[in-house]
């Protein structure tokens, strides 16, 4: 009798463990009408009261999803904190392994026990997740990338979608690409097995819907533009390239931008205009030579208002020589700034620069002697800074240097206008090396100019005459031309006739400069490197005190008044 019980139960036992309970996934899906997570809000849920989730939440978007297994027959519950704000917006549901749902419930009502009894379905779920690959550049379309890792026991799996798209059955482990589909379309696709219907997992709604970047968004992808070309196109969905290329010309790589570019060895050389007057928004044009992430800066502008006709698109003239590759960057003002452009290309032969085109091959000046310039044909130096007060365009800039020997010159430069164009602006620098820090004086009236700058000690100084170097929508055709330059230099009067007539310190000054004379000051201005008066004071005494303070750090120029006599320093607040 014993070995026959015994017999018996090893029987049962072997039967229970063929008969083991099925297990799979149930899906937990938390949702918010608000979209913006469940705000701190969170939630249990328990299998035969073990937690099998713990203080389930989500901080953004409408929804989120969380699996856990089960087997037959066990119970399903959950447990809500309301530690959130706006439980209103926030439910849940329990899916089972199907997808159907089970059960639901919000943050106020749980799911108590005997509501879920967990069943799984007998045949195997396959095992799939969904990638959705946009066609960009090539079109707008998107195709739907099914990554099935397994299909436990069936024999092969079935994919299909919704659209009608034949079906592709007998399929094994792997990945399969379904589509295209339209921009937009919302696609949901299923993965079933061939052996058992019922059990189908399918992908939630999936789509592409944004716009694709342009053809030549990034500097590698750059399109060739040719003389009398017109192209036109669009920034909106274009991303930022080269953003560690230098500026200039008023203009800077910081929004998205796409590249163009001309090769002079095929078009020739010449003056290249490129002219973005018709585009709808505020524009900036960057041109380059180089490789990607070692472009060197050729030409730029922000606002070409006078080719224009107006704020605030772009347009320049550059040179090619007949040689290099031409990188053009059109882009917007800032990050914010996208939409339609249209930039048409315009060559004339090229023009020989000027002599003197070149700080180092500046023309030398003979006081009292007038000369003959022109700014035809001529080129930005490389190196060099905008002049101070005209800090932005293309400029087209030619140099002179004049040799002063007296102790203390008060230096006066002229320049007339003689022909086609309506600038020949002028700046004094003590070198040709120097930034835009060091200049000694500048003048943009867009004219004819008269520049005088006192007090300067016996050297050689370098003048600067430009006009602005970006050529009008044609026919209008270029605004360089001639000019004449004529530089005198007079001793400078010292009331006293001594050096210490007139004395100031500190040098550079942090916050207060005093000056000390032997007759009585009258006034006092100080002026920014821009020339616009910053402080002005009336003295009338023999010492005075000039509170700096609340001056940008930066150089500034002090012109005092003693009797008839106007004595002008170069001052650097620190």
């Amino acid at each position: 009798m014993k070995k026959i019980t015994f017999l018996l139960i090893a029987i049962i036992t072997l039967c229970f463990s063929f008969s083991a309970k099925a297990q799979c996934d149930y899906t937990l899906e938390m949702n918010d009408s608000w979209g913006d997570g469940w705000n701190g809000g969170t939630m249990d849920v328990l299998v035969d009261g073990v937690v099998v989730l713990d203080e389930a939440t989500f901080t953004a978007g409408n929804q989120a999803t969380l699996t856990f297994t089960v087997s037959d027959g066990q119970d399903v519950t959950t447990m809500h904190s309301l530690d959130g704000t706006f439980p209103g917006e926030m439910s849940y549901r329990i899916l089972d392994a199907l997808g159907a749902e089970v059960g639901a419930g919000d943050p106020g009502a749980d799911i108590t026990t005997g509501t879920i009894t967990a069943s799984c379905p007998a045949c195997s779920i396959p095992a799939a997740t969904y990638n959705v690959v946009s066609n960009c550049p090539v079109d707008t379309d998107f195709t739907i990338e099914v990554v099935i890792s397994d299909i436990g026991t069936a024999s092969g799996v079935t994919i299909s979608d919704d659209q009608g798209t034949a079906v592709s059955s007998g399929l094994t482990a792997g990945t399969y690409s379904y589509g295209a589909y339209v921009n937009g379309t919302p696609v949901v696709i299923s993965v079933t097995n061939d052996d058992d219907g019922s059990c189908t997992t399918s992908s939630s709604s999936l789509t592409f819907d944004a716009g694709c970047p342009p053809v030549n968004d990034d500097f590698a992808n750059a399109i060739s533009v040719a003389c009398a070309e017109n192209v036109t196109g669009d920034t909106t969905n274009a991303t930022l390239d080269e953003e560690t290329a230098p500026g200039g010309g008023g203009a800077d790589v910081d929004a998205p931008n796409v590249w163009y570019f001309y090769d002079s060895a095929v078009e020739g050389a010449g003056d290249i205009t490129l002219n973005l007057c018709p585009s709808n928004y505020d524009t900036s044009l960057l041109v380059y030579t180089g490789t990607s992430g070692s472009l060197t800066f050729v030409a730029g502008n922000d606002d070409n208002n006078a080719a224009c006709g107006g704020c605030c698109q772009s347009s320049l003239t550059f040179q090619a020589n007949g040689t290099d590759t031409y990188y053009i960057s059109i882009e917007g003002f800032n990050a914010g700034s996208v939409g339609m452009y249209d930039m048409t290309v315009t060559c004339v032969p090229p023009v020989a620069a000027p002599a003197n085109d070149l700080c180092i091959d500046a023309e030398e000046l003979t006081l009292t002697v007038t000369a003959n310039g022109t700014t035809v044909g001529a080129t930005q130096t490389g190196a060099q800074e905008q002049p101070t007060c005209d800090p932005f365009g293309v400029i087209a800039d030619v140099w002179y240097s004049v040799d002063l020997t007296l102790a203390s010159n008060d230096l006066s430069v002229i320049t007339t206008i003689t022909d086609t164009s309506d600038q020949a602006n002028v700046a004094v620098y003590p070198s040709c090396v120097a930034d835009e820090a060091s200049s000694l004086g500048c003048s943009d009236a867009n004219g004819g100019e008269t520049l005088v700058v006192n007090a300067l000690p016996a050297g050689t100084y370098f003048i600067r005459v430009w006009s602005d170097g970006n050529a009008p929508a044609p026919p209008a055709g270029r605004i360089e031309g001639g000019f004449t330059i004529t530089v005198d230099a007079t001793l400078s009067v010292d009331s006293l006739e001594n050096e210490n007539a007139f004395t100031y310190y500190p040098n550079p000054v942090k916050n207060e400069l005093t000056l000390n004379s032997q007759k009585d000051i009258q006034n006092v201005s100080v002026f920014n490197m821009l020339g616009q008066e910053v402080l002005k004071t009336a003295p009338n005494a023999t010492n005075s005190v000039i509170n700096m303070d609340t001056l940008s750090q930066g150089a500034y120029f002090v012109q005092v008044t003693i009797g008839n006599v106007v004595e002008t320093v170069r001052v650097i607040k620190q």
